[in-house]
């Protein structure tokens, strides 16, 4: 616009020189005043020009010359739609914020729900853990009762079988009472699981070869008799007591209760560790007698020191016979020479027992005399 000003006012200038150069003449006026005039209207007529043009090459010019008041009530509407938006703007952002706050509890209460769930699933984990347990407890059970209810069945039939030989129970001919050792026998410990079987295994078998003998049955080997009965839970227990014995063991195996002929003898087995009660030349008892002109005779204080010997070993730790109570046996030689040393004393003397070998807890008892006169 100021090069196109700067050429209407040159343009203008020459025109306005030339007209008055020519001094001519329009409406009467004069010529100055005409030169004036022409010279205001070509610079009117040029500008109208020059905008027409800009206008006609321009949107821009003509967005600028003929819709600025356009421009301006947009403008104005724009202005007052920034105002409603930035208004809804900071609403929104407070809702925003709302909504964080909102969101903030819900995470919070995402994370305890979290932290529960997860101490739920280690209860669950514990409560799985419990059942599978009581699942192996319930199904050992069930292996139990299976096993109890074979041996019941066994049992029935021997109850049965006891039951048709109660009325005979005292006419009948007993072969084993109650408590009686059928068999015993020290097993080694501390060897493995089969090992052991076999040892419980030739156990029994003597048991059952021992109660054969009592009954004076002959059988052939490749059909053998039974003639005792043992729950097999009994067994089993005593194969793991075995198992876990680091020593020698006695088991003996004992009837339950009086045993008549023709029956199978109910039994027990009775386990203990065999320990080492006696070391062979280990005094036993001893004990000083005056056998004077009123003293007792060389055989009552012969049964009386035996009977202190069986008594004094018991208490020790040697299992006695439970049917005769005593713990071993004394040969007639041994008596015999005993008591005519006794008598060679003529007086006072000091009666000892000396243990003759090792003796342990299965027995049974032997032991070597010994008198002392007492002057020496």
């Amino acid at each position: 616009m100021a090069i196109v000003g700067g050429l209407i006012a040159y343009l203008a200038d020459k025109m306005g020189s030339k007209i008055g150069k020519k001094r001519m003449s329009v409406f009467g006026l004069r010529p100055k005043h005409t030169s004036i005039l022409l010279t205001v209207l070509g610079g009117t007529i040029i500008a109208v020009l020059t905008i027409s043009v800009m206008a006609i090459a321009s949107q821009s010019a003509r967005t600028a010359l003929f819709g600025m008041e356009k421009i301006q009530q947009e403008l104005k509407l724009l202005n007052q739609e920034k105002a409603d938006t930035t208004a809804a703007l900071e609403q929104a952002k407070g809702k925003v914020n709302e909504q964080n706050k909102k969101i903030s509890e819900l995470d919070a209460k995402i994370q305890e729900a979290v932290a529960e769930n997860d101490a739920m699933e280690i209860k669950l984990a514990q409560v799985n853990d419990m059942y599978s347990q009581a699942q192996n407890e319930v199904n050992s059970l069930t292996h139990s009762k299976l096993q109890l209810t074979n041996e019941i069945d066994e049992l029935e039939k021997t109850t049965e079988a006891l039951r048709k030989g109660i009325i005979n129970m005292r006419e009948g001919q007993v072969y084993y009472r109650a408590g009686e050792v059928v068999f015993a026998g020290v097993m080694r410990g501390g060897l493995k699981h089969k090992e052991n079987i076999i040892q419980m295994n030739w156990l029994l078998q003597n048991a059952n070869e021992a109660a054969l003998q009592r009954l004076g049955v002959i059988h052939d080997e490749q059909k053998p008799l039974q003639a005792i009965w043992i729950g097999k839970n009994v067994v089993d227990n005593a194969v793991a007591r075995l198992d876990k014995s680091k020593g020698n063991m006695l088991f003996r195996i004992r009837a339950v209760a009086n045993i008549i002929v023709g029956e199978l003898a109910v039994c027990d087995i009775e386990m203990v560790d065999n320990q080492l009660i006696y070391p062979d030349g280990t005094l036993i008892f001893s004990e000083q007698y005056n056998l004077g002109n009123n003293g007792p005779s060389y055989e009552s204080v012969l049964m009386e020191f035996l009977t202190q010997i069986n008594h004094n070993a018991v208490k020790a730790g040697v299992l006695p016979d439970p049917m005769t109570g005593k713990v071993g046996s004394m040969d007639a030689a041994t008596m015999i020479e005993a008591a005519n040393s006794m008598r060679r004393t003529r007086g006072s003397f000091i009666l000892r027992a000396y243990a003759k070998g090792d003796i342990t807890t299965a027995g049974p008892v032997r032991v070597r005399l010994e008198v002392v006169p007492v002057n020496e």
